[in-house]
């Protein structure tokens, strides 16, 4: 598993609570003053972020799709990106309201954990390599190290970009565990709310 390069540890427990989405203590405290699953402040981070590899973008990955509309991280993706960059998102729920061909925007109804299926399709849409992927899909431990499997295909200079990383028990173990030898890390910009942080290869 590629996750066993990049992690300094195994961060698997085997318990039931790996598979399962559940929450780790904010250090301000987890509640309702949070505006939003995805706010402005982490709107405007991930697209500075993505905007400095923008051009030399030829695939952008999402995992977990547009959970808070026009406010979500798939506009901020969609909306930004160059015409020839080609959006794949994946989720359990039907997004195909998003596809848009003509636009090179595309979706697949699946779990993320279908490596070799999603894979295939992703293949045959023409993609080589991503230069972004952003994971913001189930928030478990396990389910994250799976995730990070699609890194497999991630360009040079591409970027990784996790939501959750305050909250979230797979985003906060993984980001504490990744290798800074390999990767440079910013694990969380934005402490005070659900939390966005970023690695890119050195």
């Amino acid at each position: 598993m590629k996750w066993e390069q990049d992690l300094i540890k195994d961060i698997r427990t085997n318990t039931p609570f790996d598979d399962e989405d559940g929450g780790v203590p904010h250090p301000l405290g987890y509640c309702s003053w949070f505006r939003g699953e995805f706010t402005k402040e982490n709107s405007d981070m991930l697209n500075n972020i993505f905007m400095q590899v923008k051009d030399g973008c030829p695939a952008i990955l999402e995992i977990g799709v547009c959970r808070n509309d026009k406010d979500s991280s798939t506009w901020t993706f969609i909306k930004n990106k160059n015409p020839e960059t080609i959006y794949i998102g994946i989720d359990l729920d039907d997004k195909s309201f998003l596809n848009d061909p003509a636009n090179n925007v595309y979706t697949i109804r699946a779990s993320s954990s279908d490596f070799d299926a999603n894979m295939e399709i992703i293949k045959s849409l023409g993609v080589t390599e991503f230069g972004f992927i952003f994971i913001d899909g189930w928030h478990s431990i396990n389910q994250v190290l799976k995730d990070w499997e699609y890194t497999s295909i991630l360009s040079e200079d591409g970027v990784v970009g996790f939501h959750d990383t305050s909250a979230h028990p797979g985003p906060v173990a993984f980001m504490q565990a990744i290798n800074k030898d390999i990767w440079y890390v910013e694990e969380n910009l934005c402490p005070e709310d659900h939390g966005i942080g970023f690695v890119w290869k050195k």
